[in-house]
């Protein structure tokens, strides 16, 4: 009961965090208006879900479906990312009765959430900050909730839209990190965060195709030394509304003492299949 009563009170914070940010960042009102967006539904399935005790995504049989749900838009201010992943399978995050995370013993659901919106200093102030590969500089924030192990983490920082050759779309996040969850005690781990994503275009006989890297980068944890997640998702354009994609996810971090010490790392190819509105 104790943690599904914290679950409810992150995202009751994160949406009034939500409010209070938008709220100071535009001074008049807690939403701009989006001139631009892009809404969709993925569903991915793997079959090599492996234990994770910092993601809390793998399964008992290895079988795991992940349903995102993800919006992004442009607004006059800046520009604005969501998406909530909700995984299914059995005893998701679950090992040896440790790390059920928010459902208590119900571990055949778990979810993850991430806001981050970014507001263009170039669009506020009106002056031309491009210079080189930079094409704009934005304050930038990203904030987390997940139900394993009642995760939350805030981070505040700058991020750069960069102009590189053949990418539609280049971005590097740089942050300060405060993140906590049950197996910390409660107490905030205080880190640096590094976030890059990318969308790189092409054609293979007259096929559209979409490569999107992302990267995150969690510095000098003093318990996980640093945490590294690539993410790379590999999409074919099927029609206006439908893509299928493919995603080869690896992480790697350093064990605590009570998980036996050294290096965890994991590989976990997944199908994917997105609905565009």
């Amino acid at each position: 009961m104790k943690s599904k009563v914290i679950g409810r009170r992150s995202g009751a914070a994160l949406i009034a965090g939500c409010c209070v940010a938008f709220g100071m960042a535009t001074g008049k009102s807690a939403f701009a208006a989006e001139s631009w967006q892009n809404t969709n539904v993925t569903v991915g399935y793997t079959t090599e879900s492996k234990f994770d005790p910092v993601f809390g995504t793998g399964t008992a049989d290895g079988k795991l479906t992940t349903v995102r749900l993800e919006h992004f838009g442009v607004h006059e201010y800046g520009d604005n990312y969501f998406f909530a992943d909700t995984y299914y399978g059995k005893d998701v995050g679950d090992f040896n009765g440790f790390g059920a995370g928010s459902f208590g013993e119900q571990t055949k659901n778990q979810y993850f959430l991430v806001w981050n919106p970014r507001l263009s200093l170039s669009k506020i102030t009106g002056a031309d900050l491009s210079f080189g590969f930079i094409q704009d500089v934005y304050l930038a924030a990203r904030l987390e909730r997940g139900s394993y192990a009642n995760f939350r983490a805030n981070n505040f920082g700058v991020a750069f839209d960069l102009k590189v050759p053949g990418f539609s779309f280049f971005e590097t996040d740089f942050y300060t990190r405060g993140a906590r969850f049950t197996g910390d005690e409660g107490k905030t781990i205080r880190t640096l965060f590094w976030r890059t994503f990318a969308m790189l275009p092409f054609e293979v006989a007259g096929l559209k195709f979409t490569w999107s890297p992302l990267l995150l980068v969690n510095f000098n944890n003093k318990e996980r030394d640093n945490t590294v997640f690539v993410q790379p998702d590999l999409w074919l354009k099927l029609n206006k509304h439908f893509d299928v994609g493919y995603r080869h996810e690896y992480a790697t971090y350093s064990k605590t003492a009570g998980e036996g010490g050294g290096t965890y790392s994991r590989t976990t190819p997944t199908l994917l299949v997105r609905w565009n509105f």
